[in-house]
C-alpha cells in the first residue's frame, strides 16, 4: 500500500508522538527535539506530496508560531492543540466537513474501468462474429505506427511534446494534438500482425470497445486515457496519438509496470532449462529457425523481462548428469531495469547440450531448485520447465520427486517444444502427466507463438493473475505513481484490472489518470489513493495445490477458435506508402513546432 499524503490527521499527529483519541489528546513523549524534528518532517512532505502553495503559506506562518512557542516553552497542552492546526492544512479536512471530491473522482475511474472489463469480456466471447465483420474497411482498427490523419485531433496542454519546440527556441512544447477521432492499435513489437491468428483474433475482437471509450473520454473533462492491453500484446488506447519508428518496435504492454501490477503478485521463479543431446535438434519449420535450445534460451529470457522488484529468480540447466545453477541463490529483483539480472543472461547463453541421447534428470533438478524457495516464505513458488520431452520417453518412467515437492507448495509449469518428427506431441499416458497432475501442475506443448514467447506462456501468467485477484478481491488496482514515458502528462497512475474468460487472463483494461492535470483535484486525488490498493502484492495468498487445479493441453484443444477465418492486414487498417505525414506535423500544435507547417488542432485545454 503507498500512502503519498498522510491519510488522517490522526496518522500526521503520530508522526511527532500524540495520539488523538475520541475524546482527549494524550502527550507521548513530547518535547521539543520531537517538534523540531516533526517540523523538518512537515516541511519536507510539502514537497513530496505536492501541497498546494496557499496550504503552504498558511503552515510556514503556523511553523513560525511554533518555533516561538519552543524558543518560550510555552505549557505542553497549548503545543499539542498547536500541532492539531498544524496538521489540518496539510492533510485536509474531514469528508463530512468539505466533501471528497478525490474518492469520488476515483470512484468514477473505477466504475468505468469495470464497464471496459465487462464489454471486452462480451467482445472475446463473439470473437468470432467480430473477426467476420472485421474485413470491412470501416472495421479496421487504426494502426498506431501509420502516420496517417484521421482529422479529428485536438491541441491538449501537456507535461511535455518530445517531438516539438516552441517556436524560436530549444524548449519543449506544453501542447500536443491527440486524436480523439480514433483508437489507436500496436502490436508487440515480435508479431507478425498478419500472420498472428491471437494477435488478429485481439485487435478485431475489441475494436467494439472504440465507442465506450469515446463516451468515457465525452463525459470526463480531464484528461484521461482508456486502454486494453491483451495477452498477445496488442495495445489499444483512446484518445490515441502516433507513435515513431523506434517506439512501434520497443513497446510492450506486458512488460511495463501497471500490467505486472495487475496480473501477479511478488514471487520466487525457478526456470529449468533441458540439455539433453536432443535439445540441439532444430525446430520443427513451422515454429521457427533455429535449434530447440536456442528456442528455450530466448523464452526464458522473455519471462526475466516480466519480473518486478521484490520478485526472486534463478535458472537451473540440467541433463542425464548435470544440473547447473546459474546463480548461486535466487536473484533479486531491485528495480524496473533488473540490471543483476545480466549475469543469469550471460550464463545462459553459454549453456551447451549433452553429447549423447540420455533421459535428462528432472527430478535431481526440480530438488536443486527448492532451496530458491528459502528466499521469501511469503511469495508464490513457481517452476517453469521449458523442454522437447524426450526425456520422458527414453529409458525407465520418470518420477518427479512428489513428497518433497509437496511440501514446499511449488507450482510446476512443463512447457514442451516439439522436435521435427514428435510421435508424441502431448506425452498421452505418460506417467509423468499423472504425477504432475496430482500436484496441481501445468502441461503444455508450444505448437505456436515461439515468435511471441510470452503468449505462449499464457497459462502462467494466468495464474499468477488469479492469485493477485484473490488478494485484491477483484477490484481494480492502481500502479505505483511514475513518470508518463510518452510526456503527455509528468506524474501518472494507471488503473487498471485483468479480464479473465473461463479463467483464462485475456489482458488488462484500464485508465491512464494524468494528476498532474486534475487542477483542483490534485491534492484530493493523491490522498484518496492513500486508502486504495495500490503497488506490487508484497504476499502472495496460499492456495492448496492438487488435482483439482491441474491443467493439461491435450490434442483435442482447438487452435484455430475460428476455422479459417481471417481479416485482411490483420484487422489494421491499410497504412500509406510512404506515409502522408511526418509525427511533427500530426503531434505538434498551438505554440509549439520545429517544422514550418503546423497540425492547426482544435485548441481545447
Amino acid at each position: 500500500m503507498m500512502s503519498v499524503f498522510f491519510p488522517s490527521i490522526t496518522s500526521c499527529l503520530s508522526i511527532i508522538g500524540i495520539d488523538l483519541h475520541i475524546h482527549s489528546i494524550s502527550l507521548l513523549r513530547l518535547n521539543a527535539d520531537k517538534i523540531s524534528v516533526a517540523i523538518l518532517d512537515l516541511e519536507l512532505s510539502w514537497y513530496v506530496t505536492g501541497t498546494t502553495y496557499a496550504s503552504i503559506r498558511r503552515s510556514q506562518q503556523l511553523l513560525s508560531i511554533a518555533r516561538n512557542i519552543l524558543k518560550r516553552r510555552i505549557d505542553m497542552h497549548k503545543i499539542c492543540l498547536f500541532l492539531l492546526l498544524l496538521c489540518i492544512p496539510l492533510v485536509g479536512f474531514p469528508t463530512a466537513v468539505v466533501g471528497d471530491e478525490g474518492s469520488d473522482f476515483l470512484d468514477k475511474k473505477e466504475q468505468d474501468v469495470e464497464r471496459i472489463v465487462n464489454l471486452s469480456i462480451t467482445n472475446a466471447e463473439q470473437q468470432c462474429e467480430l473477426l467476420a465483420t472485421c474485413n470491412n474497411p470501416t472495421n479496421c482498427s487504426h494502426d498506431a505506427c501509420s502516420m496517417e490523419d484521421t482529422g479529428d485531433y485536438q491541441c491538449r496542454d501537456v507535461n511535455n511534446n518530445r517531438f516539438c519546440f516552441l517556436y524560436g527556441t530549444n524548449m519543449p512544447c506544453k501542447n500536443m494534438n491527440l486524436d480523439y477521432g480514433r483508437s489507436y492499435v500496436r502490436a508487440a513489437a515480435s508479431t507478425n500482425v498478419i500472420n498472428s491468428v491471437d494477435t488478429m483474433l485481439a485487435i478485431c475482437s475489441q475494436r467494439p470497445l472504440e465507442p465506450l471509450f469515446k463516451n468515457l473520454s465525452i463525459a470526463a473533462p480531464l484528461l484521461t486515457r482508456a486502454y486494453f492491453a491483451a495477452m498477445d500484446g496488442s495495445f489499444r488506447i483512446y484518445p490515441g496519438t502516433p507513435q515513431d519508428a523506434d517506439t512501434c518496435k520497443t513497446f510492450d504492454p506486458r512488460i511495463r509496470p501497471w500490467f505486472r501490477t495487475s496480473t501477479s503478485v511478488v514471487k520466487i521463479l525457478v526456470v529449468l532449462i533441458d540439455l539433453g543431446a536432443s535439445m540441439g535438434n532444430n525446430l520443427p519449420p513451422d515454429l521457427g529457425a533455429g535449434t530447440i535450445l536456442q528456442a528455450a534460451k530466448d523464452m526464458a529470457k522473455e519471462l526475466l523481462r516480466t519480473l518486478s522488484a521484490t520478485d526472486y529468480v534463478n535458472i537451473v540447466m540440467y541433463d542425464s548428469s548435470r544440473v547447473i545453477p546459474l546463480s548461486p541463490s535466487a536473484v533479486f529483483v531491485s528495480g524496473t531495469e533488473a540490471t543483476e539480472l545480466d549475469s543469469l543472461r550471460t550464463e545462459l547463453d553459454k549453456q551447451t547440450v549433452e553429447g549423447q541421447n540420455r533421459q535428462s534428470n528432472l527430478s535431481a533438478a526440480i530438488l536443486a531448485a527448492l532451496p530458491n524457495f528459502e528466499s521469501n516464505t511469503k511469495a508464490a513458488k513457481l517452476i517453469v520447465v521449458i523442454t522437447d520431452g524426450v526425456f520422458a520417453t527414453l529409458g525407465s518412467n520418470v518420477a518427479l520427486p512428489t513428497a518433497e515437492l509437496s511440501d514446499s507448495g511449488v507450482k510446476i509449469f512443463i512447457y514442451k517444444l516439439r522436435q521435427p518428427n514428435d510421435n508424441n506431441i502431448f506425452l498421452i499416458n505418460n506417467t509423468l502427466i499423472q504425477q504432475l497432475c496430482a500436484l496441481g501442475g501445468h502441461f503444455e506443448p508450444i505448437l505456436k507463438n515461439l515468435e511471441n514467447p510470452l503468449l505462449a506462456f499464457q497459462k502462467y501468467f494466468s495464474y499468477l493473475a488469479n492469485l493477485n485477484r484473490v488478494l485484491t478481491n477483484g477490484r481494480p488496482q492502481y500502479s505505483y505513481i511514475y513518470e508518463d514515458i510518452e510526456g503527455i502528462g509528468g506524474n501518472i497512475t494507471t488503473l487498471c484490472k485483468p479480464v479473465f474468460v473461463r479463467g483464462d487472463l485475456i489482458g488488462v483494461a484500464g485508465i491512464t489518470i494524468y494528476i498532474n492535470g486534475l487542477g483542483n483535484i490534485t491534492n484530493q486525488v493523491y490522498q484518496a489513493l492513500s486508502s486504495r490498493t495500490t503497488g506490487y502484492s508484497p504476499v502472495a495468498p496460499d492456495i492448496a495445490l492438487n488435482a483439482t487445479n491441474c491443467s493439461v493441453v491435450n490434442g483435442t484443444m482447438n487452435f484455430l477458435p475460428c476455422g479459417s477465418g481471417s481479416a485482411q492486414n490483420g484487422g489494421l487498417c491499410k497504412r500509406a506508402d510512404p506515409p502522408k505525414s511526418t509525427i511533427q506535423e500530426l503531434l505538434c500544435c498551438g505554440t509549439c513546432s520545429d517544422r514550418p507547417r503546423v497540425h492547426p488542432g482544435r485548441l481545447i485545454a
